[in-house]
């Protein structure tokens, strides 16, 4: 196991709260901001652009990240094109997709809405959707072994639910996939640094840069199996060799689909924080969060009139105090023991309406999130309850 206490030495926030709120976003590490500080303050300059050596240091910083979430992800870096985040790497995806008249798109009723709203979007371009039942947080392979057909360009899946947490059987549903003659999108928001991960047996998978990879907001990146099953959606500089005013040629990919000034900074920073991800060992921050999610259900599950909605062993810990409307729960939280969760629908209604209709409190786990605070979670929870 890691050092913790020394860990948490790169999150100086964590000595003012307890934060529970991972799934939403992590916190930063003392690391990656140095390194986009040393950015602002030591060789600030465009990537891609001049050959002054303030621009090349620039590029050469900013396509190492590329080059470190590539051995990371046991991929090609030359296959990850840098986003905004996990919603823009999907929207990508789906608007780059050449879509065909009847064409059928297969996702799941788990979806956070940014591997949902972007395939019904769809629909108006003639795409069909189906949407596959889920069973006490899970989809079974066997509903899309009868839902996919000849028609069925596309299945786009979670890996790891932002509601529940639970873990999704998408290896089998690639096999399914590939077998139909169909592509998968995976999205690894959840996922990607919580959990070892393959993405290599799927055609697309959106990663963001701000959850289990620790890096900034901004940040993400899609990784592309093939590029001849994808077009640019955005035009602009920085993605061409040639212009002239009867047309233009594109760079090779990634190139072409990263047009404009990207987010400098937040890459380089990213970069940093995937050297720290590295070094804690994603098996080693799988089987702590692990721990945590089944201290925290187990100790709440144990408190009358609370329901606990997550699998044991979950990180991601959804629940509600019978009778208390979520947002009040976690306003209680902050306000008695500076405790920060998530509550609501987390951007996920038809999965967390289905548990509530006002949602969850949900209470998700970090690489440094302690036991100790875990209890006073607990502690907190149980106090609240029984203050009623």
């Amino acid at each position: 196991m890691y050092d913790l206490a020394r860990l948490r030495d790169e999150f100086p926030v964590l000595s003012t709260c307890i934060y529970l709120d991972s799934a939403s976003t992590t916190q930063t590490p003392r690391r990656a901001v140095d390194a986009m500080c040393a950015y602002f303050f030591e060789y600030a300059a465009n990537h891609g652009r001049g050959a002054h050596h303030l621009a090349r240091k620039t590029t050469e910083r900013y396509e190492e990240t590329r080059e470190i979430l590539g051995r990371f992800l046991g991929v090609d870096p030359g296959h990850l094109v840098f986003t905004k985040n996990t919603t823009d790497a999907i929207n990508m995806a789906a608007h780059g997709i050449c879509w065909r008249d009847g064409d059928e798109v297969i996702t799941t009723a788990l979806e956070h809405h940014a591997n949902l709203l972007p395939w019904m979007a769809l629909r108006g371009r003639g795409v069909d959707l189906k949407i596959l039942p889920q069973r006490n947080g899970m989809v079974d392979p066997s509903d899309l072994q009868e839902a996919i057909s000849s028609r069925t360009r596309l299945v786009a899946v979670t890996h790891m639910t932002n509601v529940l947490g639970t873990v999704q059987p998408v290896d089998e549903m690639a096999e399914i996939a590939h077998d139909a003659g169909a592509m998968i999108l995976l999205d690894a928001a959840q996922s990607a640094g919580h959990m070892p991960i393959d993405v290599r047996g799927f055609d697309l998978v959106a990663v963001p840069g701000h959850k289990g990879l620790l890096g900034p907001q901004g940040t993400g990146a899609l990784y592309v199996k093939d590029y001849s099953s994808l077009s640019i959606t955005c035009h602009g500089g920085g993605i061409v060799e040639e212009v002239t005013l009867d047309g233009f040629t594109l760079l090779p990919p990634p190139a072409r689909f990263e047009p404009g000034t990207p987010n400098i900074p937040g890459v380089i920073g990213l970069g940093e924080a995937i050297h720290l991800v590295e070094e804690l060992g994603v098996g080693e921050i799988h089987r702590h969060e692990t721990r945590l999610g089944e201290q925290a259900f187990c100790g709440l599950s144990g408190i009358s009139g609370v329901e606990v909605y997550s699998p044991r062993g979950s990180p991601v810990i959804s629940f509600n105090i019978g009778g208390m409307d979520p947002h009040a729960c976690a306003e209680a939280l902050d306000r008695l023991r500076g405790i920060c969760v998530r509550s609501g629908l987390h951007c996920a209604h038809p999965l967390a309406s289905s548990l509530s209709p006002g949602g969850t409190v949900r209470a998700s786990m970090g690489c440094y999130t302690t036991p100790d605070e875990v209890q006073v979670f607990v502690d907190t929870v149980d106090a609240i309850t029984r203050s009623r």
